[in-house]
């Protein structure tokens, strides 16, 4: 089994959130991605925003949602503890990706179900956030568990 600890930011547009296309265009999930072992959750997604997405700063990243994530890959498990940030700062207009694999897209909650976002665990939880254009019913971080380990 594999274990991975990442970091991903909810950057929110109107009633839209930017996502990145898996590779093969069959899923959205976050900006973001693994933190270092030498690195804190913040560090580390900094890190990954400005070599993704060119983004050189991110104000007053709010931890929302810790999600400790199971699922399968061609090599076996893979289990996955992400931290998922609410990010101020980010002019919308600024971003664009910097690797040539990576694709972005803004979306309204409508697109977001959970056959097409990963982990599937939080795409009700994104989708009451955009229904309520932010944090006007926040409350500590939460903890979800997420296993998408099902038979091939």
């Amino acid at each position: 089994m594999l274990f991975r600890v990442t970091a991903r930011c909810i950057i929110m547009r109107d009633s839209s959130v930017l996502v990145q296309l898996s590779k093969h265009g069959d899923f959205y999930r976050l900006p973001g991605g693994r933190v270092r072992p030498e690195e804190t959750l913040v560090q580390g997604l900094q890190r990954e925003l400005r070599e993704e997405l060119g983004l050189d700063r991110i104000d007053n990243p709010l931890l929302l949602y810790v999600v400790d994530s199971f699922y399968r890959r061609r090599n076996g498990i893979v289990h996955e503890l992400g931290f998922y940030f609410l990010c101020d700062g980010v002019d919308p207009g600024e971003v664009e990706p910097k690797e040539s694999h990576l694709r972005v897209k803004w979306v309204k909650a409508s697109e977001i179900t959970p056959d097409s976002f990963r982990p599937s665990v939080l795409a009700a939880y994104l989708k009451e956030l955009l229904a309520s254009s932010g944090l006007k019913h926040y409350r500590a971080p939460i903890y979800l568990v997420n296993i998408d380990v099902g038979g091939d």
